[in-house]
């Protein structure tokens, strides 16, 4: 794999840590079938295992583009003609039965329907806005239904899943009664519940759009502070909100997509380049190898949410 300098690191860093890379992505662009206006275009974006990325920006950017193609849930990605002769713009690596796999993401949406599947329930796990729980279970079943998709079939892994089981019903407040009604919790509740789910499916991966829309800031914070305590540093977590302090007190790194027009389709669509990213260390930011305070980067973000006037 060819490592190149990103934001903020040396070169000689990323040779110690080549296996830490997840995505890496240069010179894409994205768009849907069913239209020909361009959604997202990325210069060049560097995700790495353990990372807490963040992405953020104005509607209508391309946000959720960017978990529906990471996530392997929608193919907005253009090919560039036949498999075999597809540069390798978009490379995803991940672990399969403790060996380390390099895939062209590209040919990765050639795989069958099946394989698909099977490759996001090996390596993903998702948090939705409107939480996706089943209303046919109980909240305990809900959960449990992490574990078992994640195929934990022997005694012991069983064991392990109920301990947790109980462990995060007791944390995140929830009633441990196997009986309790996911029809008549309240959206909070539903929302710890999905919570619960991702983190007990122990995947590489957790995807999530607006986690905390529909939570108070409080219970957003505490949510987001339990999720990061249990992801710990090997998980990584890849976020999409509009939600600015959020992003600066849980995030590794921050991706604002910039809004641009397309004068001649008459249409915005986001743009990640090299001054997208602001990656933490310590208590100062750099984006563009430049370090900034906490008040600068959080005005620089805000700044950018200002629609773009046009003629």
């Amino acid at each position: 794999m060819v490592i190149r300098p990103f934001i903020g690191y040396h070169f000689q860093e990323y040779l110690e840590v080549e296996n830490n890379i997840l995505f890496n992505i240069k010179n894409l662009n994205c768009s849907y079938k069913t239209s020909e206006r361009p959604v997202l275009e990325i210069e060049e974006l560097l995700i790495e295992r353990g990372d807490r990325v963040i992405f953020i920006g104005p509607s209508g950017v391309g946000k959720s583009t960017i978990l529906e193609s990471l996530g392997l849930m929608n193919n907005t990605l253009d090919n560039d003609g036949d498999k075999g002769n597809r540069p390798p713009k978009f490379q995803m690596n991940y672990i399969d039965a403790n060996e380390y796999k390099t895939e062209n993401f590209l040919d990765v949406w050639d795989k069958r329907e099946r394989d698909l599947s099977a490759l996001r329930n090996k390596v993903f796990s998702f948090i939705f806005q409107s939480n996706n729980l089943f209303n046919s279970m109980t909240g305990y079943q809900n959960i449990k239904s992490g574990s078992i998709i994640n195929g934990m079939d022997s005694d012991k892994a069983k064991k392990e899943a109920e301990a947790l089981i109980e462990e995060l019903l007791t944390d995140l407040k929830l009633e441990n009664d196997d009986d309790f009604n996911i029809l008549k919790i309240s959206g909070g509740q539903r929302q710890r519940v999905a919570f619960a789910r991702a983190i007990i499916a122990n995947k590489q991966i957790l995807f999530a759009d607006e986690p905390t829309g529909n939570l108070d800031w409080w219970n957003a914070e505490k949510l987001m502070m339990y999720l990061d305590e249990k992801l710990g540093s090997d998980k990584t977590a890849i976020i999409v909100t509009h939600d600015i302090e959020l992003a600066l007190k849980f995030a590794s790194k921050i991706v604002m997509v910039h809004k641009k027009y397309d004068k001649e389709k008459d249409s915005y669509y986001g743009v990640i380049n090299d001054t997208s990213v602001y990656v933490k260390h310590d208590l100062e930011w750099k984006n563009l190898g430049i370090n900034k305070k906490m008040t600068r980067v959080r005005k620089e973000l805000k700044e950018m949410f200002i629609p773009i006037s046009h003629k």
